[in-house]
């Protein structure tokens, strides 16, 4: 979606390989900003293999074309890592001068490592991330146990946007420098936190999401930070996953998990410190 909105304001061509079962309103945003839209396939590495290929063929009979990765490139890194430097602004107009942690979702690993470039940046290296997926999603967690990438056979979440087969090598070293807390949710309650999400700010996102508000709202934050230091600071939550649902889809994956959102398990926002 972001390279389709660029190529839009750049007055560029972009032809965009995705997966297929996105609702048509989602498609239509692509339409909309001029994009070309391939169904490439079931999950991403598949996508990523046709667009290739249609790569070659461009080339091959004499077409120019530039093939964007979404998440392993130091320029997708280095675009994600300037939000570190929005959130220090947010954070000293409160009066902190760093939080006690970031949470955020990891697929491929894109985001994950601009956050973690950006708080290297800023000299928040000691700032742990905490990293969350969903179960049958998990390539970053079982990367972590493994000491290097892992190759899923299969994708089996509903968090489609985690589901990348095998994160980059650059998260993996990240991880072994740093402090990123690897951790795992059923979809089930990735997709209860949406619903939860969309009733405290009105804003619709997707299980992939949910993943990394499941930290807060099953309030956990605190048993996954508990081997460092005391937070004492404000958690840093990236909301980010919500260009691919609609309240639809929600509604179906939520209806075939037998979601029932029970709203007294959970901590509500406002009383924690995001």
């Amino acid at each position: 979606m972001a390279t389709a909105y660029a190529a839009n304001r750049l007055g560029v061509k972009a032809t965009v390989f995705t997966m297929d079962g996105l609702p048509q309103p989602v498609l239509k945003k692509f339409s909309d900003l001029g994009s070309e839209i391939y169904i490439g396939g079931p999950i991403w590495d598949i996508c990523d293999a046709t667009a290739k290929k249609y790569i070659q063929k461009m080339k091959g009979e004499g077409k120019t074309c530039h093939y964007i990765h979404p998440f392993d490139s130091p320029a997708v890194w280095d675009g994600h890592s300037t939000l570190i430097h929005e959130v220090v602004e947010q954070l000293a107009r409160s009066g902190h001068c760093q939080p006690g942690a970031v949470v955020t979702c990891v697929g491929g690993g894109g985001l994950l490592a601009g956050i973690a470039h950006g708080m290297e940046k800023v000299g928040w290296n000691h700032v742990p991330i905490v990293a969350m997926e969903t179960y049958g999603a998990d390539s970053f967690n079982k990367a972590v146990k493994a000491g290097k990438a892992v190759k899923l056979e299969k994708i089996t979440s509903c968090a489609k946007t985690l589901g990348a087969l095998q994160v980059c090598d650059e998260v993996v070293s990240l991880a072994q420098k740093r402090t990123i807390l690897s951790q795992l949710v059923e979809d089930k309650v990735a997709v209860e936190c949406c619903k939860l999400f969309l009733r405290d700010h009105q804003l619709l996102v997707e299980p992939a999401c949910g993943a990394t508000l499941s930290a807060v709202y099953s309030g956990k934050i605190g048993e996954y930070l508990k081997e460092e230091a005391p937070v004492t600071s404000p958690i840093v939550v990236v909301i980010c996953g919500g260009a691919t649902v609609d309240i639809d889809t929600l509604n179906d994956i939520a209806d075939k998990l037998g979601v029932e959102t029970k709203l007294e398990k959970y901590f509500p926002l406002e009383e924690m410190r995001l």
